[in-house]
């Protein structure tokens, strides 16, 4: 089903002194605001890290990167975790049978 411009809602997220502005389903906007706060608190860190040898630019994409990670792993242990959840149930079925 595809939603309606009402169920969407503008979100606008200031990251690195700019502010970037979405357009995403209302349900989604309570993880854009916390997306928000976990990005600015970690450019924050990596500044203070390391803003005498990275560019903004250099630090946001680390940003990027650190982010895309994170989701990599998390939908490796997601899959591994359903594989395991199918197989059980799988047994527990033939256990039925």
């Amino acid at each position: 089903m595809v939603n309606s411009e009402s169920d969407r809602v503008k979100v606008v997220i200031n990251l690195n002194e700019q502010r970037i502005p979405f357009l995403v389903d209302r349900i989604e906007e309570p993880y854009f605001r916390d997306a928000k706060d976990i990005l600015n608190d970690r450019l924050a860190a990596l500044k203070s890290d390391f803003s005498a040898h990275a560019t903004s630019d250099q630090l946001i994409a680390v940003l990027a990167i650190e982010a895309l990670v994170d989701a990599l792993k998390v939908n490796e242990r997601y899959q591994k975790l359903r594989q395991e959840v199918e197989g059980r149930l799988e047994n527990i079925q033939n256990r039925f049978n």
